[in-house]
């Protein structure tokens, strides 16, 4: 009788034992607080790149499942990829051109004043020489140029076609710049002074006619002076010119301004040009 009261007694302790051990196995488990294991890296993403980022979600859910003597806790985790594609436009810009150029021009030119009365309009070309600095509005220009001019027909006895070369130091003004349709195009003024040799121009001084050191008297024309004259003067005019790449097209136009040897003579030429950088 002793016996079996003692076995009752064990085993009674025994099953109190592993119920006490499993309650406190459900509560150390049960009272886990879910943490990231892993930190998103945050950075700034360039133009034009790709960046792959992902994020880890942990989703913690405990699920008790109770058994004489077993515990077992299941956990589920969701892993999110996302990409984040950034597309910035770049403008497009065009490369400036400036430094040093040459080029060469040709087009007519026009008498003016009393010039017109005994000439045509003639024609011209020229070569020029210059420098644009970049990242400035201002340049400067040497030049020079011959200009030809056929007579009216009530001169043609005692005058061959009258002749103009001049050499001219300019200064110039971009004003106004540009870009239609990716090209470059600029608007500017031109003006400075001017050295002339010429030939075969009758000059009209209130009435009184000469060609060269040859004065006419009393409107008669006589022998015309054949040589060559100097003369200084002024010339001021603008123009516009469209580039690509290393080459610009220009269009000028000029009033020339030169003393001859008794009036003042003046005339303007219209150039179609081309230079290079």
């Amino acid at each position: 009788m002793f016996n079996r009261n003692t076995l009752v007694l064990v085993a009674g302790a025994a099953i109190f034992a592993l119920d006490a051990a499993a309650a406190v196995a459900q509560d150390t488990t049960t009272k886990r607080r879910p943490t990231s294991s892993q930190r998103i890296p945050i950075r700034k993403e360039q133009p034009g790149e790709v960046q792959l980022r992902v994020d880890t979600v942990y989703s913690y859910r405990t699920d008790t499942l109770r058994l004489p003597g077993r515990t077992d806790t299941v956990t589920v985790t969701r892993t999110v990829t996302r990409v984040d594609t950034v597309q910035v436009q770049i403008p497009q810009i065009l490369t400036q051109i400036g430094g040093l150029y040459f080029g060469v021009g040709a087009g007519p030119t026009m008498p003016t004043a009393n010039f017109n009365d005994s000439d045509k309009p003639g024609w011209r070309i020229e070569g020029l020489v210059g420098i644009d600095p970049l990242g400035t509005w201002w340049g400067a220009r040497l030049s020079a140029g011959y200009n030809r001019y056929r007579p009216h027909d009530w001169v043609r006895p005692i005058l061959d076609d009258a002749q103009i070369m001049n050499v001219s130091l300019d200064g110039k003004v971009r004003l106004i710049r540009l870009q239609p349709l990716n090209r470059r195009a600029q608007i500017y003024a031109i003006g400075g002074v001017t050295w002339v040799r010429f030939k075969e121009i009758l000059e009209n001084d209130e009435g009184q006619l000469s060609v060269g050191n040859n004065l006419f008297l009393n409107g008669t024309l006589g022998p015309a002076d054949p040589d060559w004259h100097n003369g200084w003067g002024y010339n001021l005019g603008g123009g516009v010119e469209f580039g690509f790449k290393r080459t610009n097209i220009f269009l000028e136009s000029r009033v020339t301004s030169f003393k001859g040897q008794n009036t003042k003579i003046n005339h303007v030429p219209v150039i179609l040009g081309v230079s290079w950088f």
